[in-house]
């Protein structure tokens, strides 16, 4: 300000619109709006506080930069903001500032203006040499031709570097930019989304909206960098016009918005799930929630389902967590997760069983771990070490009726026996402490922020005892004389038990759901198997998953020794054989000599498993007769091409 030197503030881009009477002409910013915003709130704040000291410069703000004077009560403000903050900032320009919202940023920056502006005056700086100040800055326009330029293109590339807006902001230029009813699509759709999802002023979980609803609409993980671009090209190869993309992207952040701040529209039970997902910052598995709330709205499933679903995921990420299963596979999962589920539409009539039939059975890391497994690692883990399980714990353990006597704000997590001991601890041996200090046993919570810090255990029962309305979580510790090892065993023991309660999950076994359309194949013809991916065999009504022809051969071997003991040592000990196209091969031996892959079946009995599909059929097929059984006690399936919708419209 003192040098008087120029300042550039950049570019703005606008275009010609509608003209608005006489020789008054409105412009459309395409790019600069928010600077030419800030610069409003700036030049009215100084108004204001020139008023107030008596500085004439405040005729000159109102008449020649804030107002057009000789024109319609319509274009009266020079500057009109999107929709969103226009109310507020009609109000501020004229000089209603109790009727405005002061959680709002035209508000909030105004003041914060004002206050520094008037600080200068009392300092001897007056508005009006601000005001000279301020006609240095510079700016480039660039104005566009309607019809000739393209407003979106030159949108993009003045914002190339994504530094300046956040995805969501270029996505909804894109949406309404080049709209002929922008006003009205801003209107009906885009203000109603942005309600939906900001917090307060809080619009982070826009762009947070858009990244899993293109990971749900293509199937294929996105990331920041990428997610501009990506919507374009889903808008493009979707045939969507601006306003059924609108359209679309409202009914989903309806959805979304009880994603991440609740909807009473759903059940309680349905809330409270997504709640603590929340709690516990999973949303990696909001793609695949896409599906399942939108085949809800559908009337696919019922609430009941939709609930049971929720209370699936919760408890298998709350498994994976505790059991520390590294969550890197994690958004490939849920990317996949409904296509590879429902690829086979009946599934859908087993919604659920689908879902947990799948996640018991996938063959990787991905796979539910089990209750033995959560359990020990409930008893044994580091809890402390992730913060939002550690939370999620304790107050799951406390609500756990869903009386809601604690809540996740404010809440403060301690340690019983302290992170750094004292003489007050000193019968704690070092590798006891070391064992025991983040495990669920030796931890609360109190209210309030009281520090428990490394005080003698009666200073610190008498604190949660004041301040903690923990009745469950603390009961054994209230009413302990002293805190031993044995007494954080038993407590974690408790916790643990009540936990491994909460998130039991039955394993559903039903035979009828594949993830596969299949083809069933008898002993009676199995000439066309070469080149067909397995799924399943039978043997004796029971149904068994494999996808190796060769580990079906030597899984049916085992299950037939079970059956009759001693048949196969008998069958190994007379060198038995069967004939493969023209060579004779010794399939099983008690040496596993001259082949070329052997497995070794049982203590000194090896297989051939150098086998083709066709070859190990046949195996079976022959050691069925060595055996006594009939050909129908086998049958397997393989991967049959998806029925085209004629034929399925055939079959109804």
């Amino acid at each position: 300000m003192e040098s008087g030197e120029k300042h550039f503030l950049g570019t703005i881009v606008f275009m010609a619109a509608r003209s608005g009477g006489f020789t008054l002409q409105e412009y459309v910013i395409i790019d600069g709006q928010q600077r030419l915003t800030t610069l409003m709130l700036i030049l009215k704040a100084l108004s204001v506080v020139a008023e107030e000291h008596g500085d004439d410069c405040y005729h000159e703000i109102e008449e020649s930069y804030l107002h057009n004077k000789y024109c319609d009560e319509e274009f009266k403000v020079k500057l009109k903001p999107i929709k969103s903050d226009n109310n507020q900032f009609l109000l501020l320009l004229n000089g209603k500032l109790d009727d405005m919202d002061e959680e709002t940023h035209i508000y909030q920056n105004f003041v914060l203006c004002k206050n520094r502006f008037e600080k200068w005056a009392e300092k001897g700086l007056l508005p009006s040499v601000i005001l000279d100040a301020l006609t240095k800055l510079e700016i480039v326009e660039i104005v566009l031709t309607k019809g000739e330029d393209d407003p979106q293109v030159i949108f993009e590339s003045i914002n190339s570097t994504g530094l300046e807006l956040s995805n969501a902001d270029l996505i909804r230029n894109f949406l309404l930019m080049n709209a002929d009813d922008q006003e009205k699509l801003h209107e009906d759709y885009w203000l109603p989304i942005e309600k939906l999802l900001r917090k307060k002023m809080d619009y982070s979980n826009l762009d947070d909206f858009f990244s899993h609803y293109i990971v749900y609409k293509t199937s294929k993980p996105v990331n920041s960098r990428q997610l501009y671009n990506r919507f374009v090209q889903l808008f493009k190869e979707s045939g969507f016009s601006h306003e059924s993309c609108l359209k679309e992207l409202k009914y989903y952040a309806g959805i979304y918005s009880a994603f991440v701040n609740g909807n009473k529209d759903y059940s309680k039970r349905i809330n409270d799930l997504l709640y603590r997902l929340r709690i516990l910052n999973q949303s990696t598995c909001y793609p695949f929630l896409f599906h399942v709330f939108d085949d809800y709205h559908k009337q696919v499933i019922s609430e009941t389902v939709v609930e049971n679903v929720l209370q699936f995921i919760l408890a298998y990420l709350l498994r994976r967590l505790v059991c520390g299963v590294p969550s890197n596979t994690l958004r490939g999962l849920f990317t996949y997760l409904y296509n590879r589920i429902f690829k086979v539409s009946s599934n859908k009539q087993k919604y659920y069983e689908a879902l947990n039939k799948f996640l018991f059975t996938v063959s990787s890391k991905d796979v539910v771990p089990s209750a033995a497994e959560f359990e020990r690692s409930l008893k044994t883990a580091n809890i402390y070490g992730n913060p939002a399980l550690c939370r999620f714990l304790l107050l799951d353990i406390e609500n756990g009726d869903g009386k809601e006597v604690l809540q996740a704000e404010n809440l403060t997590i301690e340690h019983i026996m302290p992170q750094t001991l004292n003489a007050d601890w000193n019968y704690i041996s070092p590798e006891e402490h070391e064992l025991y200090l983040h495990t669920l046993g030796n931890l609360s919570v109190t209210g309030y922020n009281s520090e428990l810090s490394n005080k003698s255990f009666k200073e610190k029962q008498e604190i949660i005892r004041e301040n903690s309305k923990a009745v469950v979580l603390n009961s054994d510790v209230l009413d302990k004389d002293s805190w031993q090892i044995a007494d954080i065993q038993a407590r974690t023991d408790r916790l643990a038990t009540i936990v491994a309660n909460s998130y039991q999950i039955d394993r559903v076994s039903d035979e009828a759901i594949e993830f596969e359309y299949v083809e069933t194949i008898t002993l009676n013809d199995y000439s066309g198997v070469t080149g067909k991916k397995l799924v399943s065999f039978r043997l004796f009504d029971e149904v068994y998953r494999q996808n190796k022809y060769a580990l079906m051969l030597l899984d049916v071997i085992k299950l037939l020794d079970k059956k009759v003991p001693g048949k196969l040592k008998e069958l190994a000990d007379n060198s038995y054989s069967f004939n493969v196209t023209y060579k004779k091969h010794p399939h099983l031996n008690t040496s596993g000599y001259g082949m070329r892959w052997p497995w070794k079946v049982a203590e000194g009995i090896y297989l051939e498993a150098n086998l083709s599909a066709w070859s190990c059929i046949r195996f079976i097929e022959n050691l069925l007769a060595e055996y006594g059984f009939e050909k129908d006690q086998f049958t397997f399936n393989v991967v049959a091409e998806e029925p085209s919708e004629t034929s399925e419209e055939e079959d109804e």
